[in-house]
């Protein structure tokens, strides 16, 4: 079995989803948080401009 790397969408939480943006509405492929608490479903513009990284996730770039 693969170990889970955090790396991806997917192992951090993060799913791409049909369905419509929480933020501005429109219909299409948005990134879900499931679990998290609303607003969790993003268009990929609201994405960038209002979505926040998990807390437990440090800058270490």
């Amino acid at each position: 079995m693969r170990e889970s790397t955090k790396e991806s969408p997917v192992d951090r939480g993060e799913v791409e989803v049909t369905g419509r943006c929480q933020m501005c509405g429109e219909l299409g492929i948005t990134l879900a948080i499931p679990g998290a608490p609303a607003p969790n479903q993003f268009c990929e513009r609201c994405a960038i401009e209002y979505a926040e990284r998990p807390a437990d996730e440090d800058d270490d770039l």
